[in-house]
């Protein structure tokens, strides 16, 4: 604000110049913003309101600025309300003035942040002035961040340089903060043995600046797991800030060991044959390395360096049982700290199955035998006995009673140790039953339909030693096969009528007796039949031809008109006295006969009492 003659800058707005001045009886009422803000290459316009009072004189409206040195220069005018741009200064062809006599920046950039005043003269009525800040902002390019890759011991008495964030291209300059696992930390900026930042700004050439900030810190040991990360802030129009982080990272920390554990990581339960896996771990950093050791008696024997800290054991044996260490090599521990621990480990076992009496045994026929066998382990045995899948008994024996030739062959003993998974043995005995042949039931009467057909006869029998099998034909070529314990012969036979009379034996032997099976054979048809059955069917003939001439005898009668059938009445087929000698045959005749009898009379005829022909 000012007024005419004593121009005052910074006061209130559209406060009168008489008010400034009393006294005075004329005045210029101007308002300028204090500020104007607008980002980088985007168009600012500082305005500048005014009132003239006690005049009509025609106004000077005039923009300047001041230069590094102190200088003023006018950049923009307006006369009779006509803005023009002044020729031979920095923002020639860079500004000009809208209608409402504002200044105008098409294209703000980071140098036109500065001070510009508006001046209004108004003749006799006096002048006054008002003056406005412009700010330009920027927000920065991609926050950057280095971090210290390399390894950052804990026992350093100094701080280590832990990273450096930068952040380029801003205005105004903006602030870096540092955070660890999300929290904002507290650093000074003054140097120390634990913890401070060291901040640069710089300024480029295009008038922006570029500020970096690195963190100096002296690890411990908690900070293995902490996860660090930078943070910029920027300020923006309208008093807004904006910000932006970095990606997280972990420091690569050396630290002595404090703790050991030395652990069996599998099988829990150990047995012959496993593969057993120990492991050590130290919490140092980097890894230490790892000695193991067997521990036997007074004695230790060196197994293996591992720079892993795991140690395996391939299928182990009883032999593996015992005590094992493992020493850490930290050089850098203190000498309170224990760096060696150890793990006992138990391997069980089964012991061969001793068998009685022994792994082939031969019983007779008919005969007992007990089967029996032992174990011993680091447990004792569970023991059973089986054959195939069948489960048989518990315990470590078995009798076979009135042996019989499907009671031979493999019987096994298992032992086991339920509460150790997967350890067991069995050991299998052969049982052998000695004896005279037995020869297989099969039907032994066989029927054939006539001479000549084939027939295919089996015989199969069992018994130790193994029996051979003949046949009473001579010339025969028997196939012969064995299975499950058994020999198997078969024949194929032409069937005659001296074969079937005589029947076919087939014989089982070896050095303990024989056994023989008859087979019998029926021929029941052919194509010649036999005497008595030849007479039976002619008789069969002869007679139904008499019947058939019977009934042709009296069909022809009555159809030449001899034979009258009536109710209820008897005729004579013959003449009435003059033929004796011949036979009579009298035929009885009712309703029925007429209708249903075995001939079927027709309804013509001469009779005076109408009654049919027969």
């Amino acid at each position: 604000m000012g007024r005419a003659g004593c121009p005052l800058r910074g006061l209130p707005l559209l406060l009168l110049a008489l008010t400034a001045c009393p006294g005075c009886l004329a005045g210029v009422q101007i308002w300028v913003p204090a500020q104007v803000e607008v980002l980088l290459g985007s168009q600012g316009t500082i305005p500048c309101t005014h009132h003239v009072t006690g005049s009509s004189d025609t106004r000077l409206v005039e923009w300047f600025i001041t230069d590094r040195d102190g200088k003023r220069h006018r950049v923009a005018y307006s006369e009779g309300g006509r803005g023009a741009v002044d020729q031979g200064t920095e923002y020639s062809g860079r500004v000009y003035m809208d209608p409402d006599l504002s200044l105008v920046l098409p294209k703000a950039d980071v140098s036109d942040e500065r001070a510009f005043s508006c001046q209004v003269t108004a003749g006799a009525a006096g002048s006054a002035e008002g003056i406005a800040q412009l700010r330009v902002y920027e927000p920065p390019k991609a926050l950057e961040l280095t971090r210290n890759s390399g390894i950052l011991s804990v026992t350093e008495p100094t701080v280590s340089e832990i990273a450096t964030c930068s952040s380029r291209n801003a205005n105004p300059a903006p602030t870096i903060s540092w955070l660890k696992d999300g929290a904002l930390l507290d650093v000074p900026t003054e140097r120390n043995d634990d913890m401070y930042m060291v901040s640069r700004t710089v300024k480029e050439a295009s008038g922006l600046q570029s500020v970096s900030s690195t963190l100096y810190l002296r690890p411990s040991k908690a900070d293995k797991d902490a996860q660090f990360h930078c943070m910029v802030q920027y300020q923006l129009p309208q008093g807004q800030v904006g910000n932006a982080t970095s990606e997280r990272f972990t420091l690569v920390l050396h630290y002595f060991t404090e703790n050991v554990e030395f652990v069996l990581e599998s099988p829990p339960v150990i047995k012959e044959g496993d593969d057993v896996r120990l492991r050590c771990q130290g919490d140092g950093k980097p890894e230490p390395e790892y000695i193991f050791y067997h521990v036997q008696g007074s004695q230790s024997v060196e197994l293996a360096a591992k720079p892993d800290g795991v140690l395996v054991l391939p299928s182990v044996s009883r032999a593996n049982s015992g005590t094992y260490r493992c020493q850490v090599l930290d050089f850098d521990s203190p000498p309170e700290v224990q760096l060696e621990k150890e793990v006992v480990i138990h391997v069980n076992y089964l012991d061969p199955l001793t068998l009685h009496p022994g792994r082939r045994v031969t019983v007779p026929l008919g005969g007992d035998i007990t089967l029996s066998c032992s174990g011993q382990g680091s447990q004792p045995p569970r023991l059973l006995w089986r054959k195939g899948k069948e489960h048989l008994a518990d315990g470590g024996s078995h009798t076979l009673h009135s042996a019989a030739y499907h009671m031979a062959g493999a019987y096994t003993c298992e032992a086991s140790v339920p509460s150790v998974p997967g350890l067991q043995r069995d050991e299998t005995v052969e049982v052998i039953v000695e004896g005279k042949p037995e020869l297989d039931e099969r039907p032994t009467q066989l029927q054939v339909v006539a001479e000549g057909e084939h027939i295919r006869l089996n015989c199969s029998a069992r018994g130790y030693p193994e029996p051979q099998l003949s046949w009473s034909l001579p010339g025969v070529k028997p196939v012969a096969s064995r299975a499950g314990g058994r020999v198997r012969s078969e024949v194929t036979l032409e069937v005659t009528a001296a074969l079937a009379k005589a029947g076919v034996w087939c014989q089982a032997r070896n050095a303990l007796g024989e056994a023989r099976q008859h087979f019998t054979l029926e021929i029941v048809g052919g194509p010649e039949p036999q005497a008595g059955s030849s007479t039976a069917v002619v008789a069969v003939v002869v007679c139904v031809l008499l019947l058939l001439l019977i009934v042709g005898f009296f069909y022809c009668m009555q159809r030449r008109g001899h034979l009258r059938c009536g109710a209820q009445e008897k005729r004579s087929l013959t003449p009435k006295e003059g033929g004796a000698e011949d036979p009579a045959v009298e035929l009885k005749t009712d309703r029925r006969n007429e209708q249903t009898g075995l001939l079927s009379l027709s309804s013509g005829g001469g009779g005076s009492d109408g009654a049919p022909e027969c």
